[in-house]
């Protein structure tokens, strides 16, 4: 968890620590049509992630003892991964004869969609799988470091918008052939000699729920973005859009390192008792969730001083938003380990589509309803409320698989 908490102050807290110069550097307009590309990315970054982060995590924890299958399902998601890069290009081109935003700054949207060629072959999950964080949490955060440097330098006017964006992509696009590369040399995993098509199916297969879980997840998460663009001007939108920033920040840091850490810790727990996972389970949400409230606590006292410090003057409209997204941290990292450590590692991810489709499907009105009503705070109201939602079905869900456990336990 320590690791993972390294790798996800790289990947958050190093952007977070140069915003301050970018916001100063670019405005709120210029800040505004940056996060909006980087928004409409995040859509494509789920299809080339494809929820391998946890489908492959898992397929490496339960195959650590055959060096043959490890390196078929590696290069199986290696592969897939950089054939939806390619697809998730040709969307963009596509969706570009349709989105206005898209035609006027073309290369500012290529330039954000970069990033996910670095995704695509960055083995987060082969690390996760074999609970060996360290090194890769190490050199992931001096790269991006050097790339926040760059950025801090280079970066200097509105115009420079783009430049920050292409800055931030090849950081994550050197990283991710970096450890690919040292994943190849030092854990032996060279192209296998013979191939498994039912285990490539399989590990494909496998991805696809999470994927639509994930998909869904985003609709209601980061859908605020989008259909603000359709309501609001880009400086309306710099000022969500910084809120947005540091609250994501607060709980990727404080989310991230316990799901991706405690994930394969409690599928093999899963796996071998049912009654020591469902404990290890139940213990670890009552203290992340308690965790959760303490960040509540946080945000909502420190919102002025965070966003003076890493948004500046030009953005104290951010403030009176961040304070409502301070309600966000609970729920988040509660749905979370419902979804992740629960259905997930009890090998149930087939459910969770149905759950986050469910939740899209009031939040999506939801966020249109509300954004006509109160503008951008519709955004943060719609996205509490669909969060409520996920919680609820979620742990329904569980406690109901729960009880038909116990139920088949005491028949036998």
């Amino acid at each position: 968890m320590a690791s993972v908490g390294v790798l996800q102050i790289a990947n958050y807290v190093v952007p977070l620590l140069v915003i301050p110069f970018v916001t100063r550097a670019l405005g709120k307009e210029a800040f505004g049509a940056v996060s909006y590309a980087q928004n409409i990315v995040v859509y494509l970054t789920v299809l080339v992630t494809f929820g391998y982060e946890y489908s492959a995590t898992q397929d490496i924890v339960l195959n650590r003892t055959s060096p043959d299958r490890m390196r078929i399902i590696f290069w199986t998601v290696v592969r897939s991964r950089l054939k939806l890069f390619a697809v998730s290009l040709l969307l963009l081109v596509g969706i570009s004869f349709f989105v206005d935003r898209i035609q006027e700054s073309p290369l500012l949207y290529m330039a954000a969609a970069l990033i996910n060629l670095g995704v695509a072959v960055y083995p987060t999950w082969f690390f996760q799988g074999i609970e060996e964080m360290g090194k890769m949490a190490v050199a992931g955060f001096f790269i991006k470091a050097v790339g926040g440097v760059l950025i801090i330098l280079l970066v200097t006017t509105p115009a420079d918008g783009l430049l920050y964006l292409l800055l931030l992509s090849l950081s994550y696009v050197v990283v991710g052939f970096g450890t690919l590369w040292y994943v190849v040399k030092h854990y032996d995993m060279t192209f296998p000699e013979h191939s498994d098509r039912v285990l490539s199916r399989n590990v494909v297969r496998r991805g696809w729920p999470i994927f639509l879980n994930t998909f869904f997840n985003a609709l209601y998460t980061s859908v605020g973005i989008t259909i603000l663009g359709w309501f609001v001007d880009d400086a309306g939108l710099g000022i969500y859009t910084g809120a947005f920033r540091i609250i994501m920040a607060i709980m990727v840091v404080a989310n991230t390192p316990i799901n991706l850490g405690v994930f394969p810790v409690i599928s093999r727990k899963w796996d071998s008792s049912y009654a020591e996972g469902w404990l290890f389970f139940r213990k670890t949400l009552l203290l992340a969730a308690a965790g959760g409230i303490l960040l509540t606590i946080f945000t909502y006292l420190f919102a002025p001083l965070l966003v003076k410090i890493l948004l500046g003057g030009d953005f104290t409209e951010s403030v009176s938003v961040l304070k409502r997204m301070a309600l966000l941290p609970p729920l988040v990292i509660t749905t979370s380990l419902l979804t992740i450590q629960g259905l997930y590692g009890l090998r149930k991810q087939n459910y969770a589509p149905y759950i986050s489709a469910s939740v899209a499907v009031i939040g999506l009105p939801v966020t249109i309803w509300f954004i006509t009503l109160w503008g951008i705070m519709g955004a943060v109201y719609a996205w509490i409320i669909s969060l409520v939602c996920e919680m609820i079905i979620s742990s329904t869900i569980l406690l109901t698989l729960h009880r038909r456990s116990l139920t088949a336990n005491s028949n036998q």
